[in-house]
């Protein structure tokens, strides 16, 4: 079998009236990042918005985007009441409730799925990618469980009642997975955490659109880090990335500012190469399948074996010097094939030259909109260190609540760090000596042992 880029359709992919563009999504999803400033999440209302999409997709529900404000109309017309009075009553209430909901005070888990998309058409759609993203990540593969689970913690009241009867509801489509999850143990994490959180519903309503986020950011962090990797790419191990707590000072010498922020926007700069390369590479004549990483493509070629995969290799030098070079109007400098290369060679030298063409403005605006989303929610301001990786004290007990379990849990408390790393967040010494003594003032802490040594968890929830 030939094992080769296919031309056909890269050429078909990458051009446009004649001219070469750096698209990407045609073959391959990686982040759900926009390039285009006016897409970009603004999160104003935090992650509530795609919290209630997630819990609308559960349920099959179909709201219009525009839903909350047309069906006051629908639902008075649809009321018969004895006089004015009591239609402005009633009229007064239902705008109340629907405002709180639109703002994320809710006070009932089936509310938060009445909690909209912004109004903002084009913002719109970077909160839905960000959807489509969370979706594909961590539920398509649990929406039977997890519809089952949250319709047990379903508790209809007056305004869910009115809504559910006034909105002209339609089964949601099912859409293709365009996103592919390349860390099942951490998706199954997400849903043993969801679980345990289910056992609180108070604390769940207060706390599920900060588990959502938390768990968004860390498969979009551990994704920039293991791509970065090529075919070293690792599913089953979280790279570490440190935070400091929100309140701790930051230094120079801490793990927090070095293997933090820092260290992420260092994995990221000219991350978008592998949007458009990915794409590049995921267009062969071997593999029809979508989202197929550099390490996938790796496996796909082993199987084929070794001259299969210097066949492939060849091709990438081969769709450099020629069909790029050309529509690129490059003279010479390109990377040149010779026989003891590497397929990690090849990706290096396909993402060297795909850097060189993109253009400074689709770079920026595409780390922006990754910066953007740190600074809305885990951004401490570290002076002239900049901005630093960090949790609140209520990310902080929401992580420490799933990591201990239900009411009836304990844990040790070097287990309690453990625990934090299988949901992606490292600590260094000082900030492990920051959490003891808030666990301690909060009256988290207990003595056990003997001893008096050994230090427990008791549970949050």
């Amino acid at each position: 079998m030939e094992c080769k880029l296919d031309l056909e359709k890269i050429e078909k992919f990458t051009l446009k009236g004649g001219k070469y563009t750096y698209k990407r999504r045609e073959q391959t999803y990686l982040l759900p990042l926009p390039t285009r400033e006016p897409e970009r999440a603004k999160f104003d209302k935090g992650f509530s918005t795609i919290t209630g999409a997630v819990l609308r997709a559960i349920n099959d529900k179909n709201i219009p985007k525009d839903a909350n404000q047309k069906n006051i109309e629908n639902i008075m017309n649809m009321g018969k009441f004895n006089d004015e009075e009591s239609e402005e009553i009633f009229k007064y209430f239902v705008e109340n409730q629907i405002s709180e909901i639109e703002n994320s005070n809710v006070t009932k888990f089936n509310q938060l799925e009445y909690i909209p998309f912004t109004e903002n058409e084009k913002e719109r759609k970077g909160e839905e990618d960000f959807f489509t993203f969370f979706y594909d990540f961590y539920i398509a593969n649990n929406k039977e469980e997890l519809q089952t689970l949250f319709k047990s913690l379903s508790e209809q009241d007056l305004i869910s009642t009115i809504l559910d009867l006034s909105i002209k509801e339609k089964k949601s489509k099912k859409q293709a997975v365009k996103y592919k999850n390349n860390f099942p143990e951490l998706q199954q994490q997400f849903l043993a955490d969801i679980k345990t959180l289910s056992t609180n519903p108070n604390f769940l309503i207060e706390n599920i659109s900060s588990l959502f986020v938390h768990y968004a950011f860390i498969a979009m962090a551990q994704l920039i880090i293991q791509t970065n990797k090529l075919t070293s790419f690792d599913e089953s191990e979280l790279s570490p990335i440190y935070f400091l707590l929100n309140w701790e000072k930051a230094s120079k010498w801490r793990n927090g500012y070095k293997t933090g922020y820092k260290m992420l926007l260092e994995q990221f700069d000219g991350f978008f190469a592998h949007e458009h390369a990915l794409n590049i590479v995921g267009l062969n004549t071997f593999s029809d399948k979508p989202n197929q990483y550099y390490h996938d493509i790796h496996q796909e070629l082993q199987g084929h074996g070794p001259n299969e995969e210097k066949m492939f290799i060849k091709s990438i030098y081969d769709w450099m010097n020629g069909f790029y070079k050309v529509r690129n109007g490059i003279d010479d400098g390109l990377p040149q094939y010779v026989d003891k290369l590497t397929l990690d060679d090849a990706f290096k030298d396909l993402l060297s030259v795909i850097k060189k063409g993109i253009s400074k403005e689709i770079n920026s605006r595409y780390q922006k909109a990754f910066e953007a989303f740190i600074s809305k929610f885990y951004r401490k301001n570290g002076g002239s260190l900049g901005t630093i990786l960090s949790l609140k004290q209520d990310q902080l007990l929401m992580l420490v609540a799933v990591s201990v379990g239900n009411s009836s849990n304990r844990i040790e408390l070097k287990q309690l760090w453990d625990e934090l790393e299988k949901r992606g967040v490292w600590l260094d010494h000082h900030s492990k000596e920051e959490v003891v003594n808030t666990l301690d003032k909060l009256n988290y802490l207990d003595k056990k042992s003997d001893s008096g040594d050994a230090q427990y968890v008791k549970s949050i929830l």
